[in-house]
């Protein structure tokens, strides 16, 4: 599956589309959704679906999540959301298609490592 050329929003709810239909094909009943869209959350928590391009995406996403037991989606701010950065951005490198790892790759060692400890991390402003 290729997405091709589409706006940060629409890649947003894509990784989220299929992360939330790979833990329903696991059988995951309890899940934690977090994006540093906060567009991507309204459109599929509070917004109806009919008003936006791609509708059906957004309803395919809500009609999964209703089946699960316990679900939260909420937004996190970019500062927090590293391990998916570092993937988007070496996902440019990587030839086309979704790609899945039975273990985190070693480059997300140290995020993966800052993340169990806790660890804030401060935004900073340069101007």
């Amino acid at each position: 599956m290729n997405i091709r050329v589409c706006t940060i929003t629409m890649a947003e709810i894509w990784g989220m589309y299929i992360g939330v239909k790979l833990a329903s094909e696991l059988g995951i009943r309890t899940l934690v959704v977090e994006s540093d869209s906060k567009c991507a959350i309204t459109l599929t928590q509070k917004m109806s679906p009919e008003i936006h391009g791609n509708s059906s995406l957004i309803r395919s996403i809500k009609e999964l999540l209703v089946k699960m037991e316990d679900v939260k989606v909420r937004h996190i701010y970019r500062e927090a959301n590293f391990c998916d950065d570092t993937l988007a951005k070496l996902g440019q490198e990587h030839e086309l298609g979704i790609k899945f790892w039975e273990q985190p790759p070693p480059y997300l060692f140290h995020h993966l490592l800052a993340d169990a400890c806790g660890m804030k991390f401060s935004k900073i402003a340069v101007q």
